[in-house]
């Protein structure tokens, strides 16, 4: 169960590309799972390890293992009953309910027409969909959001994508046919994929997006400033100081990525240090679901060369901020100035900090005068964020 990382380039102080050759290991176990249900060594009502286990048995992380029951959770393969633990889906032992279709691993055929039986709007729920709840800022945001539409007399149903533009379409599907009276999306966004907004407003379901922007679309959008945070990280290394900068990014597959990329080199034009004087590594989200060895293998062979000419790293995204820092320890580099977005659970690291409270309360509210108006508008709604320094 290994998964292959290749460097396309190690040019120094030049973008470099980091490319995953196999599955995610997520969706390895995944299949693992399956295949032992389709032999028949699980069945309906069994057990499933639990994500400690399996991350033992497989060697990787234990977010790698939960992103896989997660997902199939999600797919129906199995059942998960807080505090007995993960089940194939049909009838347990302790009498759970679960949906037989899926048993034995059979894949579940979504309809394909669009004229769906639906609910009457008055069951007042309001319909979420999310890439994962992998991420503090997710988990953040979803509260948010729930006690939003709590107070405003609604109830919340959840779908979780797990990075599947398929799984959006069909969760817009689930819920539409549920009779929600309204849409939160935070969509995947892969390389500026607008179907499920698009299908979602096909529907006539009024909607919202989170954390995504596409100028193209007649529809409200709620996120952060990225631009001006990316420009506030370029600012604070060098205001230290700092003049040769590693800028650490995954790939530029949706808006959030777009923009800070955008205010990433207006601040570097801003502060008079040359994109001469920058280097750049672009990791594949790929590498979230791979080991945490392996992944600190990775960023540690483009450390290596370049190490020496970098004072401070710039990341994206909080994942790679710490995993940077790990690496740096890892090769004794010495200390380096790093700022990320969001916060990395490590002390001496600077970072920008979204408001996520503000982020769903926004778009729960625009939510809401769309659903009482009757119709969709368009807007887009930025909320600051602020900079967050280590204390001396």
């Amino acid at each position: 169960m290994r998964s292959t990382l290749s460097l396309i380039s190690e040019t120094p102080y030049s973008k470099v590309v980091i490319a995953m050759n196999e599955k995610p290991l997520y969706k390895q176990i995944q299949q693992a799972i399956k295949d032992q249900i389709r032999l028949g060594n699980l069945r309906p009502g069994d057990r499933i390890p639990s994500e400690k286990e399996l991350a033992e048995q497989f060697h990787v992380s234990l977010i790698t293992t939960k992103n896989a029951l997660a997902g199939l959770a999600e797919e129906g393969v199995v059942v998960r009953a807080k505090g007995k633990g993960t089940f194939v889906s049909g009838q347990s032992a302790f009498m759970l309910h679960m949906p037989p279709s899926v048993a034995a691993g059979k894949e579940v055929t979504p309809p394909s027409s669009m004229h769906l039986a639906r609910k009457d709007k008055s069951a007042g729920i309001i319909g979420m969909i999310i890439p994962s709840m992998r991420t503090k800022v997710e988990q953040r945001l979803l509260d948010a959001i729930e006690n939003a539409v709590n107070e405003q007399g609604y109830t919340l149903a959840i779908r979780v994508s797990r990075g599947s533009i398929s799984n959006e379409r069909e969760a817009v599907r689930q819920l539409f046919e549920l009779g929600i009276s309204g849409l939160v999306l935070f969509p995947i966004g892969a390389e500026n994929d607008l179907r499920t907004a698009r299908y979602a407003c096909e529907l006539g379901c009024p909607l919202a997006l989170i954390d995504r922007y596409y100028p193209e679309a007649n529809v409200v959008s709620v996120s952060s400033d990225n631009r001006n945070g990316a420009r506030m990280a370029v600012k604070y290394v060098a205001d230290a100081g700092m003049r040769s900068i590693a800028l650490l990014t995954p790939p530029e597959e949706h808006s959030v990525i777009s923009e800070r990329l955008d205010g990433y080199k207006r601040g570097l034009a801003e502060t008079r240090i040359g994109m001469e004087r920058a280097a750049e590594l672009v990791m594949p989200y790929e590498i979230f679901n791979v080991s945490r060895e392996q992944a600190l293998r990775e960023m540690e062979r483009w450390m290596m060369p370049h190490h020496k000419r970098i004072d401070a790293v710039i990341a994206l995204d909080v994942e790679l901020a710490r995993l940077a820092y790990y690496t740096l320890q890892r090769i004794g580099a010495g200390a380096k100035t790093i700022v990320t977005f969001d916060d990395p659970e490590i002390p001496g690291i600077a970072f920008i900090q979204q408001d996520e409270s503000a982020i769903g309360r926004r778009a729960v509210a625009v939510l809401m005068d769309q659903i009482t108006l009757g119709r969709q508008t368009a807007a887009r709604y930025v909320v600051p964020v602020r900079l967050v320094v280590p204390k001396q």
